[in-house]
């Protein structure tokens, strides 16, 4: 019996696999976070579009065949993807590919190429179906478009809703069930009906004795799996959350107190580790209320602020394990405001350790907030002798420079500025971070403290600044005021018995430096005197790495990348070079160079091959209207997202609401455009104007805006950034559908190269809007893609010219 392939039911499961597409893309990245590191998010993302294209030039190659193959396609695709997704999970066990030896060996290339083949294949599946639905159905391409737009929408509120309750694995289980749900929408006989049910059935016992007992794979770099291989080391508890996964490892052998002195004479209590995706986040510290017990806190750099304040009220940024609290506590704080982001975490020092911890995350002058650091500065009102911010990055991962990457909206310029907005007369903000040699990050947060200081108006910055260091870690001490005599005779005594050494106080001298944990030169304190002379500009130009203050609009505080280094790094064999290398920034380049090679072969390279007899003159206009669209769309939703993470202060939040809302709008604005009738010229150019309108009104009141949500709860915050997005989504949405029609009226055999060719731009619209936000900032990122959309504007005015000649 062939049951009707309705229009309903074609979008019904374009709608189904569009939400399984965006559901499996954000699945992956945080699968990747965890196997790898973040910026394989970049990976994803890009693969991901260029599956997207190579299905629009597959179609082009061969649509006489599949034009008339709808309803086997719409059946058979979403089982293949179904396949594919699962075949991955084992595969990824197997490919063992280690990024930070890419640029050596060339098996790990082949590794490399092996991993993207096999991102790739699920979304190529997935987007064949859509592409095809345009291609056969192009009276409709509206509605279709609308379908595929608002099933993506609902795919990142199924990873909202889900996230919170099930590991990747058990939202990888309702993804397969949603693909199901598509292959049986897209079902026209009573047989391929059943297949699609006995699937959705299959799945079900698969997943609860097979599928959910996969263990997730980590790098052997990373700190989790080295912590594994100490003697007697166990995995206690494990949690995947929305802010990945958090892991408990107990070890006798298990000690981590990175700034502690060399010569402190008491023994560390036992320990427990805590990991996030297998990155050290700190040590869970056994305590029993005995302050004796835990004197080797007074050997910590992270002590001398207390040295220069008495029963200081303390706010601690990044709660952790607990290290800081329990610090404060053994200096007799008078209040302590801790700042955790995670709530797992908060979860885990409350309950199943909370005894063992010494009660620390429940005590009585210890007030918890379960809150992004930045967020909760910009919304509270109360003032802090002391602003102390953790250890942000595990050692392994910031000497291999794979946070260079990240956005850190809590080390910027603007941020500090809040931070000693924040700080009573007299108040200090207390830094630690990891001394990599020669210095990167260190130099950094003191250039951002610099700047910060000159820009609330303090004429002399250099009286405002302490830098001490261990063996491994530095420590910077910023003053809301000016350090008194007194300060620097307490700082030189706590340093002298301690073994540590110090970088830079007020009037210090080259020779009080490098005494105790001598290196080749101090850069600290030569680093010191450059920034605070007049010849700071120079020492940026000439200092070998990227060191220039980090900004709201450049949040990329662990970028040190400069373009001077690849010689070094791709003409020397020598593995100490490893340490220099931000990877997350090179592998963002290999990729965009791949996929740039890929993207010419999967879209230049077929037009040839194509024996269609219409005359291909003209197909310049199709290739820039449809690329410019591509790349200014990613471009614009990046640049967004990024702009909103400061209204969200949640990076999963903030990524679901941005996401989700533009294309939900986006696909609204696409019915719009269908139900208006005149799609022609008349249209495209307004939408433009309005895009270009709010871009201008979004950035112009970016700081009114952060002020006025600082105040409103999390989910009053995520509705008003979601109708926010609304008047700049919508006309975003009615271009690219109304190009397609536009090429239907008289060219329809290049929809499906126009798909790939928004596919390949938009690919490289999502490397780019990053390599240019680290140059340039995030706002050019937005200028750039409005000129995009004025180009496109005045592309679809020579296709609409073109048309009528054809």
């Amino acid at each position: 019996m062939i049951l009707p392939l309705s229009l309903t039911r074609i979008q019904i499961s374009i709608a189904l696999i569009s939400a399984a597409l965006i559901s499996y893309q954000v699945v992956l990245v945080k699968v990747f976070s965890i196997q790898y590191w973040y910026h394989f998010a970049y990976l994803i993302i890009s693969l991901a579009l260029l599956g997207f294209g190579a299905s629009g030039t597959f179609i082009f190659l061969s649509q006489k065949l599949l034009k008339e193959r709808l309803p086997l396609i719409l059946f058979l695709c979403p089982l293949l993807f179904l396949l594919s997704i699962w075949t991955n999970i084992c595969l990824n066990r197997v490919i063992a590919f280690n990024p930070l030896m890419l640029v050596w060996q060339s098996h790990e290339i082949f590794r490399f190429l092996l991993l993207s083949i096999c991102i790739f294949i699920p979304f190529f599946f997935g987007a064949l179906s859509i592409c095809l639905s345009f291609t056969a159905v192009p009276d409709h391409i509206h509605k279709i478009y609308f379908a595929n737009l608002t099933g993506s929408g609902l795919g990142c509120v199924l990873i909202l809703l889900t996230v919170f309750h099930a590991g990747p694995y058990d939202i990888v289980f309702a993804i397969s069930i949603i693909a199901s749900g598509a292959s049986l929408a897209g079902s026209t006989s009573r047989t391929r009906m059943t297949i699609a049910l006995a699937t959705m059935i299959a799945i079900i016992p698969l997943h609860i004795f097979i599928f959910r007992h996969i263990p997730l794979e980590m790098s052997v770099f990373k700190d989790l799996p080295q912590a594994q291989n100490l003697a007697e080391a166990k995995k206690e508890k494990e949690l995947f959350g929305p802010l990945g996964l958090v892991t408990v490892l107990d070890s006798p052998a298990y000690h981590y107190l990175p700034d502690l002195s060399l010569n402190c004479p008491y023994a560390l209590p036992a320990q427990k580790g805590l990991f996030l995706d297998g990155n050290t986040v700190g040590a869970i510290n056994q305590y029993h209320g005995n302050t004796d017990s835990i004197r080797y806190m007074d050997y910590r750099t992270n002590a001398l602020p207390y040295k220069l304040l008495k029963n200081p009220d303390v706010l601690i940024i990044g709660g952790g394990s607990g290290t800081e609290i329990l610090n404060a506590r053994y200096h007799s704080a008078r209040t302590v405001s801790a700042v955790e982001m995670n709530r797992d975490i908060v979860h885990l020092m409350q309950s199943t350790y909370r005894t063992y911890s010494g009660e620390i995350y429940s005590a009585r002058n210890t007030h918890i907030v379960v809150e992004e650091g930045r967020g909760y500065l910009q919304k509270t009102d109360r003032r802090f002798d002391l602003i102390q911010i953790n250890l942000s990055e595990s050692m392994g991962a910031a000497s291999a420079g794979v946070y260079s990457l990240n956005e850190n909206y809590l080390f910027t310029t603007e941020a500090l500025m809040l931070c000693l907005d924040r700080l009573t007369p007299g108040g200090l903000i207390s830094i630690s971070l990891w001394i990599k040699y020669p210095p990167r990050a260190t130099i950094k947060i003191l250039a951002t403290a610099i700047d910060a200081l000159e820009k609330r108006g303090k004429e002399n910055p250099a009286s405002s600044i302490i830098m001490i260091r261990s063996w491994q870690t530095a420590t910077l001490i910023i003053k809301n005021g000016s350090f008194r005599r007194e300060d620097i005779e307490s700082t030189r005594k706590f340093c002298k018995s301690r073994l540590f050494d110090i970088s830079y106080h007020p009037g210090i001298r080259a020779d009080e430096t490098n005494v105790f944990n001598r290196l080749e030169e101090e850069l600290l304190y030569e680093a010191a005197i450059s920034l605070l002379s007049p010849q700071r500009e120079r020492f940026y130009t000439m200092y070998p790495f990227h060191i220039r203050p980090a900004t709201d609009d450049m949040p990329f505080f662990s970028h040190f990348f400069k373009i001077q280094m690849i010689r070094h790094y791709t003409t020397s064999f020598d593995r100490a070079l490893i340490p220099f290398m931000d990877w997350g920034y090179m592998l963002v380049w290999i990729t965009a160079c791949i996929l740039l090679l890929l993207g010419i072969l999967f879209i230049l390279v077929p037009l040839p091959l194509s024996h269609h007899p219409v005359r291909k003159d003209g197909l310049a206009y199709v290739i820039v209207y449809f690329g410019a669209l591509g790349m200014a769309y990613m471009l614009l939703e990046i640049s967004i997202l990024q702009q909103f993470i400061r209204y969200l202060y949640d990076p999963v939040f903030s990524a679901t609401v941005v996401i989700g809302s533009f294309l939900v709008y986006s696909g609204i604005g696409s019915l719009f455009a269908g139900r208006a009738g005149n799609t022609k010229f008349p249209v495209i150019v307004p939408a433009v104007i309005v895009i270009g309108i709010m871009c201008l009104i979004v950035f112009t009141f970016d700081w009114w805006l952060q002020n006025v949500l600082s105040s409103l709860p999390l989910w009053l915050r995520m509705v008003v950034c979601s109708l926010i997005i609304a008047p700049l989504a919508i006309p975003m949405g009615i271009p690219f559908p109304s190009g397609l029609s536009e090429l239907a009226s008289y060219r329809q055999w290049t929809i499906p190269w126009a798909w790939s060719i928004n596919g390949f731009f938009s690919v490289m619209g999502g490397s780019f809007a990053v390599l240019i936000a680290i140059e340039w900032g995030f706002t050019s990122v937005t200028i750039l893609a409005t000129v995009l959309y004025i180009i496109s504007a005045v592309m679809f005015t020579r296709l609409r010219m073109r048309g009528v000649k054809d």
